[in-house]
């Protein structure tokens, strides 16, 4: 049996819809409420979309592109709109206002055109701004409200107020129902902390509480289904956003959590009971992450794949099931408010075909048949809603409609820039016949990212959507704390961006502290546990620019001071015992600080530095003397690398110019070209021996990751757009792997991508690591020190606030027992030194030998006996088969027949008499 559960869900990939279907030209602008801003029904999308237009709303068909011409709106608010929602069983749209009123508006059949001003009903006002309106989930017309520490419960039907609950201490920020409409659970804002709460709407009376989150900041709770599960969404004391997961049997504490950093807007949470599927993003930011939901701890399985752009939420819709593109294996659409923009957003599934209905994928859904009506769930009737196919060839036929000639006012209707009709769906240039055959579902406008059933028919190749990688699904693992070193002293905060904060190697780590006189700690990776108060230190005198430990010699550290000297520190053998004040010798040669300190992958005791007096100088340790100077550079350098063999140098330039230097040859690069934009900073890394990685800033501040070839550096290969950001990405690339990670200063991820040398788009993003403390640095180690017999492709070490951790990437196998020699290729031995400085200097070129990682008596997977074929579920019938209790009696028989006597004599035992229980006084 495989240890690994089977889940069809995990590697669902999330797509956003082309351009041409989305919805442009907003004006977004500030909004000021508790809401998620936009709202879909199965028919509808309403979303605010002009901040200079208070108090309304656009309200458009599903499946409506293009560009904002004359929105469709609802205005009848004298005020902001702080939330608004669409009924589940009919058209029926509420919304609430900061003029602490609530209207409910019946939206046509066929889309509001020009204006709606005239609500259906209004309630209120009541006493403070609304703050939440919700329609019961199973009955109809039951509407409750929320208003500043106060929920109602209306019957909208008689515009009547039924229940009342004010026993909140403050604002309520977000109410959601049970599945079943039978209780509800709110959070409010409770001092410094949040306080949750689930309560019987009907008698009043609360059920549990229990204090949730901290801080003043947004916060948002959500019944899972009919489950007797809630999550809730706000911000730890450490003020990092982040995800609870509630089992309301035992509310005392969560049963599972997820971090996702130091973030200004709140976490939003979207649940589809169907599939167990929960989906969060962020407000502010740009990705949207989803998890399964199992019964069993963690409780919440991360998916492989994370949405992400360039546009940041204002706000998120997920849409009723019964809307998705089935066909298309599509188990989730959003619809994503940016401050210009409505985008489509679809999670889809990979399937061989796409010609039949996947049932697997999709179980019978909610209908739009209410269980109750309001007088039966204000009788006390608790009852689900009847769920519906999603098979299209189930779908009931629909009647022909006789339409009678419209006239010609009816007929006009805002054009919009493509050529669509706002107010309807997008229709293609080719004039289509009105009826469709009964048979065939509707297919959404936007048009998702699958190959239809024409285009597989005619292209096979459309099918292979996801590529197949061995790294694919990598699993980042923090190691147990045992393992951690804690209490580490204040970190230094003035060392500057260019610096990567941390070196180590496979003995000890180094760290720059806040004490005076440049001081840093040297961490033996081999003693855990807390550190000492006072812990001994490498004393510079001057402010510490950057370091580094020579990649040969695990004693020997280098430091780079804003006094511009380049100090060379030799270690004691057993660590450090007390502080170090003298270096081994100084290096003078800059007439700025030097920023940048960077060994020599290949040579023994070369060193290259750079500083802001645009300098880049290479130096002989063992002569301790400079050796070479390049050119000097227009601006300062953010950062540089040397090449897989050491023959080439590359760097990247506050003047946003990458160059590419043969240092030995000559002191002008042989190489140019553009790189980022800015001067925020970047950073460069080889991926072969022609092929850089850069990672930088676009014009619109946002991350980004570019591929270069470079004899052609006037061309990008590849780009990939990150999250805006101010931390740089930092880079490491495995070569054994072509794996590249990325994380920066302050964040709580680290991402990975898959370079691919000759397939387009060359770089492809697999799983990463998500931990709970940001880190202040990454520090990658020796492949000798990964643990084969567990698959650990990686080992680093990440040094947070006050504690340093070790991390390593496992990829994912069953037969762990067999060397995976396709996953572990002979390693270059990147500890020892091709050639010395004297021979490299001379024009010598040589790399490392490799090494086999191999373990002695460990069998390569190459050469493993083929694994036995596991037992079908369901055995066809055996004439032999024999249950476990026929299996034992046949054994006693046979153990009874040699104890026999072969005569048939009977045992000596069998007419021996017995004793009598008097005999025994005796």
């Amino acid at each position: 049996m495989s240890r690994f559960k089977v889940s069809k869900f995990k590697n669902a990939i999330p797509t956003a819809a082309k351009k041409e279907g989305w919805i442009h030209d907003l004006n977004v602008g500030s909004l000021n409420s508790f809401s998620n801003h936009i709202k879909a029904s199965c028919k509808f999308l309403a979303f605010h979309h002009d901040s200079t237009s208070v108090g309304s709303l656009a309200v458009l068909p599903l499946g409506t592109c293009g560009r904002n011409t004359s929105f469709p709106t609802i205005s009848g608010h004298a005020g902001f709109i702080t939330d608004f929602d669409f009924s589940p069983f009919n058209n029926m749209l509420s919304t609430g206002s900061e003029d602490c009123t609530v209207k409910l508006w019946e939206i046509p059949e066929d889309g509001i055109r020009g204006s709606l001003s005239i609500p259906k009903l209004s309630l209120g006002p009541l006493e403070k701004r609304i703050e939440s309106v919700q329609f019961n989930s199973a009955a109809d017309n039951i509407l409750l409200t929320s208003s500043g520490p106060t929920v109602e419960i209306w019957d909208v039907v008689h515009a009547k107020r039924q229940f009342g609950f004010g026993e909140h201490e403050d604002v309520v920020q977000s109410v959601s129902w049970k599945g079943d409409g039978s209780l509800v659970a709110s959070i409010c804002k409770n001092g410094n902390a949040k306080k949750m709460r689930v309560w019987d709407p009907r008698s009043g009376s609360v059920a549990m509480e229990i204090k949730a989150h901290s801080g003043a900041k947004e916060s948002q709770v959500v019944w899972l289904g009919s489950e007797e599960n809630i999550a809730s969404s706000g911000f730890s004391t450490t003020r990092d956003a982040q995800v609870l997961l509630w089992d309301t049997r035992n509310f005392n504490a969560a049963i599972s959590s997820q971090n996702f950093g130091t973030t200004v807007g709140s976490p939003m949470i979207f649940y589809d009971e169907d599939i167990k599927m929960m989906y969060v993003a962020v407000k502010g930011e740009s990705a949207i992450s989803f998890y399964e939901l199992t019964e069993k701890s963690p409780y919440l399985s991360p998916g492989s794949n994370v949405y992400r752009s360039t546009l940041q939420h204002k706000g998120l819709a997920l849409a009723p099931k019964r809307s998705c593109y089935v066909m298309g294996c599509q188990v989730a659409k959003f619809y994503q408010l940016t401050k210009n923009a409505v985008v489509p957003i679809g999670f889809y599934i990979q399937r061989k075909s796409y010609r039949d209905f996947h049932s697997d994928l999709f179980p019978d859904t909610k209908s739009d048949i209410p269980a109750m009506t309001a007088e039966e769930w204000l009788g006390g009737a608790n009852e689900r809603v009847s769920t519906v196919s999603l098979d299209p060839s189930k779908a009931p036929k629909p009647s022909p409609k006789v339409t009678a000639a419209k006239s010609s006012k009816e007929e006009k209707a805002t054009t919009l820039t493509d050529g669509s009709v706002l107010g309807k769906p997008a229709q293609k240039e080719n004039n289509e016949p009105t009826q469709k055959k009964p048979s065939s579902p509707e297919k959404p406008l936007e048009e998702p990212q699958v190959a239809d059933e024409q285009e597989v028919a005619r292209n096979p190749k459309l099918l292979n959507i996801v590529r197949t990688s061995k790294f694919r699904h990598i699993e980042g693992i923090v190691m147990h704390k045992s393992t951690h070193i804690d209490s580490i002293p204040e970190l230094c905060r003035t060392v500057p961006g260019d610096s990567n904060a941390v070196s180590a190697n496979s003995d000890r780590m180094a760290t720059a502290l806040k004490q005076a006189g440049g001081q840093i700690a040297v961490l033996e990776l081999n003693k855990p546990g807390r550190m000492s108060s006072n812990p001994p230190t490498v004393q510079n005198k001057g402010s510490v620019m950057d370091f580094a430990f020579d990649p040969f010699n695990n004693r020997r550290l280098v430091v780079a001071c804003d006094d511009c000297y380049i100090r060379v520190w030799t270690l004691p053998k057993d660590g450090l015992t007390e502080m170090l004040t003298e270096p081994d010798f100084k290096l003078t040669g800059h007439e700025e600080k030097c920023n940048v300190v960077l060994f020599h992958p290949q040579a023994s005791s070369i060193l290259t530095t750079a500083g802001y007096d645009c300098k880049i100088i290479i130096w002989s340790l063992d002569q301790k003397t400079e050796q070479i100077m390049l050119d000097p550079l227009p601006e300062p350098l953010f950062a540089m690398a040397w090449s897989l063999d050491g023959s080439l140098l590359a760097t990247v330039c506050k003047d946003n110019v990458i160059r590419i230097f043969d240092p030995r040859k000559s002191t002008a690069p042989i190489y140019e070209g553009k790189g980022p934009i800015g001067s925020r900073g970047a950073r460069v890394a080889w991926v072969g021996q022609d092929c850089i990685v850069v990672s930088g800033f676009d014009g619109s501040s946002a991350r980004q990751l570019q591929l270069f070839d470079i004899k052609n550096l006037k061309e990008v290969k590849s780009t990939v757009k990150e999250s805006v950001s101010p931390a740089i990405l930092h880079i490491h690339f495995d070569q054994d792997t072509n794996v590249i990670f990325l994380y920066g200063k302050g964040e709580t991820s680290i991402l990975a991508y898959e370079y691919i040398p000759d397939e387009a788009p060359y770089l492809h993003q697999i799983s990463g690591l998500n931990v709970t403390y940001p880190q202040q640095g990454v520090v990658f180690l020796p492949k000798n020190l990964c643990d084969v017999r567990k698959v650990e492709i990686a080992k680093a070490v990440r040094l947070c606030k006050s504690h340093v951790e070790p991390i390593c990437f496992k990829v994912p196998r069953v037969r762990t027992e067999f060397f995976q020699d396709d996953v572990f290729p002979d390693t270059r031995a990147v500890w020892e030194p091709a050639l010395t400085a004297e021979e490299w200097l001379k024009g010598d070129n040589r790399t490392q030998r490799s090494v086999s990682l191999q373990p002695v008596g460990m069998t390569a997977l190459s050469k493993a006996p083929k694994p036995k074929a596991a037992p079908k579920k369901y055995q066809s019938y055996d004439p032999n088969y024999k249950t476990d209790e026929q299996k034992k009696e046949e054994l006693l028989a046979a153990m009874s027949s040699k104890l026999e006597d072969k005569e048939g004599n009977p045992l000596p035992q069998d007419t021996m008499e017995g004793v009598d229980d008097d005999e025994w006084d005796d």
